[in-house]
């Protein structure tokens, strides 16, 4: 197993406290757009790529909307139409992806 570096803790550290901020906040939203406005979740994409395992980590475990976030990072979007507003489908299919790159 490889050492932790600092960057990497600091990192995680930082998505963990945007990710808690804006489940927090968007606990009761119904709106994917408020949802993918709100600030914390801004933040979680301008990690950037470095950021990309630690949504899939969370996706795994917690199938929440975090898929606009991906797609931003990315620039891709393994979700077929036919899964689009399924979120175990989504995830499912966000998975499979971070699988076959190692990510997961």
């Amino acid at each position: 197993m490889a050492l932790r570096t600092a960057e990497q803790t600091t990192l995680e550290n930082e998505f963990r406290t945007l990710a808690e901020r804006w489940k927090e906040a968007c606990a009761l939203l119904s709106s994917t757009s408020a949802m993918i406005a709100h600030p914390a979740y801004q933040s979680i994409i301008e990690l950037g790529q470095p950021a990309v395992p630690l949504l899939l980590r969370e996706l795994k475990k917690e199938p929440v909307h975090w898929f606009e976030a991906l797609k931003a990072i990315t620039g891709e979007d393994p979700v077929k139409p036919s899964d689009w507003g399924n979120i175990s489908g989504m995830a499912s299919a966000w998975l499979d992806w971070g699988r076959s790159r190692n990510l997961v």
